[in-house]
């Protein structure tokens, strides 16, 4: 589904991405992880075409994203910001409904149609009690809920987050991630950056970690976690504990090392 080919990108004469190379099967939820600075969101946006890259290629479904009409890769390809803020006065409905612009041709309304793509969205993400809400009404959790719910207006096959569970509560954070899983049941495509290392040890299907701009590691989750890794990229001494649900759970054990 998504083929990221030698990319790279700069900013300020900084390189943030150096020559990425990754693909990722549909159907699965791909976790992206890595300290701050490691080019998480660039990557994230270079995909969607938010950046475009100075060297490189990303392919969507076999097809030079690059080529691709903006109107067209939003109905493909859809992006859930970290901590969004909607400063302007519209209900989670219409923000909601924003979703199936990329389907209408100019000055088209929406139809019946496009009605119930935006009810099953505010079904699936448990947002229709919010509906006429204000969006700067609505806390941390719910914002990304509602946001989620535009990506799956767009009916887009490849959603992106960035850190969708950063700053939200344990249950909150819970929720979100199953979500994503059922999404993936629904044969949803994910690709998301984690700064939780549990929630993307338990709930991803393949871990992308990047360091300084690089792909430090690609492959199963299985793989991805080894002490030695995690301290070499993040540059602090982790342990592992088994708690008492037999769940395996990382924590930072020192300083730095």
């Amino acid at each position: 589904m998504l083929k990221i080919k030698h990319l790279s990108f700069s900013f300020g004469g900084r390189d943030v991405l150096k020559d990425i190379s990754a693909s990722y099967e549909p159907g699965l939820i791909h976790g992206l992880i890595g300290p701050n600075g490691s080019g998480k969101t660039t990557l994230l946006k270079n995909i969607c075409r938010i950046l475009e890259p100075n060297k490189g290629r990303v392919d969507l479904f076999g097809q030079d994203c690059q080529a691709l009409g903006r109107r067209h890769l939003s109905s493909l390809v859809s992006l859930v910001p970290q901590n969004p803020k909607v400063n302007f006065p519209i209900t989670v409905y219409e923000l909601v409904k924003m979703g199936r612009y990329p389907h209408l041709k100019r000055f088209q309304s929406t139809n019946e149609n496009d009605l119930q793509v935006v009810e099953r969205a505010l079904l699936a993400t448990n947002t229709d009690s919010l509906r006429e809400r204000s969006v700067t009404e609505l806390s941390g959790g719910e914002a990304q809920l509602v946001l989620i719910a535009r990506a799956l207006a767009t009916e887009a096959q490849l959603i992106l987050l960035d850190e969708p569970t950063a700053s939200l509560d344990v249950g909150n954070s819970l929720a979100i991630m199953e979500l994503l899983v059922e999404l993936k049941k629904q044969g949803k495509t994910i690709l998301t950056s984690v700064h939780d290392l549990n929630q993307a040890r338990r709930f991803c299907d393949t871990i992308t970690i990047l360091k300084e701009g690089e792909i430090y590691y690609f492959g199963p989750t299985a793989n991805a976690f080894t002490r030695a890794a995690l301290e070499d990229v993040f540059r602090v001494t982790f342990a592992q504990i088994n708690d008492v649900l037999e769940f395996d759970s990382l924590f930072v054990s020192g300083g730095s090392v």
